[in-house]
């Protein structure tokens, strides 16, 4: 910290006012007002990358005990991390549910957005447009039943997925995948992947088409939306296998 010299910035007046008091001594006078911590360095910054990052690391399974090996934390400090940024997570998603209401689209009720979709599942998964619009135009057409769900913030799409005969692994007698399931970070934790995969679902039965598959690395996560651990599976051009779901 810097100091100033009285003589320097206070009136001869208030100086000798203060000598009353203090002579020769050092004294803080506080800001009129008071920043945020770490409002002046980067520190703040820092630290709520990393929260965001151990709470969005822990919803993908990784354990307590891990990441506070990984972070040199202590276990109840991990476990505050998640807390505060789960109660955070509501209370904005919570906001901006007051500002919008979500549209939950089957792409063969809005065509027109089939150009706009393949490239927001591009953007996600860095699968070229092109195979997307390709899947989509089937669909479209009549070609398949496999089908294609967005949702909706006004016209931006914050969500979606996907039906296809195979997502790229080696149980091909495993039919229809749902694929490219993707939630823009700021409006995770609503429930909003639920609710596609529940009409995805849905709507594949009315169709006649029952179960249908996914492959996953995550767990925990499609269990509590009647999702069942069937097998593992190995990704084209992976060496670990990942975990086959059902949904009957």
């Amino acid at each position: 910290m810097s100091y100033l010299r009285g003589e320097e910035i206070l009136p001869k007046e208030l100086l000798e006012a203060v000598q009353q008091y203090v002579d020769g001594q050092s004294v803080y006078i506080p800001a009129k007002e008071k920043s945020d911590w770490g409002s002046g360095t980067d520190t703040k910054q820092i630290l709520d990358i990393r929260n965001r990052e151990i709470f969005e690391k822990h919803r993908e399974g990784v354990s307590v005990q891990e990441l506070a090996a990984e972070y040199a934390l202590s276990d109840k400090s991990i476990q505050r991390i998640i807390r505060t940024q789960r109660e955070q997570n509501i209370a904005e998603n919570t906001r901006r549910n007051t500002m919008s209401e979500y549209k939950y689209i089957d792409l063969l009720k809005r065509p027109e957005l089939k150009t706009k979709a393949a490239k927001w599942f591009h953007e996600k998964w860095g699968v070229p447009e092109e195979a997307y619009l390709s899947c989509m135009e089937e669909y479209l057409s009549g070609a398949t039943k496999n089908g294609w769900y967005l949702c909706m913030d006004g016209e931006v799409i914050v969500a979606g997925l996907g039906i296809i005969d195979n997502d790229f692994h080696d149980r091909k007698d495993l039919t229809p995948n749902v694929c490219a399931v993707y939630t823009e970070e700021a409006y995770r934790c609503q429930g909003i992947a639920g609710k596609l995969l529940t009409m995805a679902v849905e709507e594949m039965r009315t169709k006649g088409v029952s179960p249908v598959y996914l492959l996953t690395d995550h767990i925990s996560f499609y269990e509590r939306y009647g999702w069942e651990f069937l097998c593992m599976a190995r990704g084209d051009g992976e060496e670990e296998p990942s975990r086959m779901y059902i949904h009957k």
